[in-house]
């Protein structure tokens, strides 16, 4: 089992989860991820049950090889304290053992939209994102352009329509962005189980 710890960044907690055999000596991917509304709050039980921290209390899974932050919002939406969350973000990649050149940038449904203004506000740290059901200001996507992107969404999503990917992934494709879309067609808002469980995607976010 990796080693994490609870910290607290100003008003934000969060967990961070060091990579299997961590020497602070060396470089490893980050992971930065952003949950949905369901999460919300200033207790780390909201947690329970995500399927990227059980990724992370299993042996030898892909993201045991990065460093894995997971904020916690503790309002309304992340948009709420966005600035300190930018700052948050800045703070986890400069940290001495984050290799600058492997930066993923995660979130679902209500942590989708605010991922992808993260990723708007500050592309130069970013190398790649994986979105989950979610949206954002697509006519503003060659901000973004230079970041590799896989989003999934399910066909059956009432709560975040899946036109918001499409239109996503359609001008990302227009500004000749590296993006995968990946429709689900059976599935309904929870997209993510199928998407965090993939080795594929996981492996992906470490190479």
């Amino acid at each position: 089992m990796v080693k994490k710890e609870a910290k607290l960044f100003r008003n934000t907690q969060y967990l961070i989860y060091y990579p299997t055999n961590f020497d602070p000596n060396k470089k490893y991917p980050l992971f930065f991820h952003l949950h949905g509304s369901g999460s919300r709050g200033r207790d780390f039980k909201e947690f329970e049950g995500s399927t990227i921290l059980n990724q992370l209390e299993k042996e030898n899974t892909p993201l045991s090889q990065a460093v894995c932050v997971f904020p916690q919002c503790h309002d309304d939406t992340w948009f709420d304290n966005f600035n300190e969350l930018l700052d948050l973000v800045k703070e986890m990649v400069n940290l001495p053992f984050v290799d600058k050149t492997k930066v993923t940038g995660s979130g679902i449904s209500m942590g989708g939209y605010g991922m992808y203004q993260v990723l708007m506000s500050l592309p130069e740290l970013f190398n790649k994102a994986i979105i989950c059901c979610g949206g954002g200001m697509y006519w503003n996507s060659g901000r973004i352009k230079n970041i590799k992107f896989r989003i999934f969404h399910g066909e059956q999503d009432t709560a975040v329509y899946p036109e918001e990917a499409k239109r996503m992934y359609a001008r990302l494709k227009e500004a000749c962005a590296d993006v995968k879309l990946t429709l689900y067609p059976e599935s309904d808002h929870n997209c993510w189980d199928k998407t965090y469980s993939n080795i594929d995607n996981l492996s992906w976010i470490v190479e």
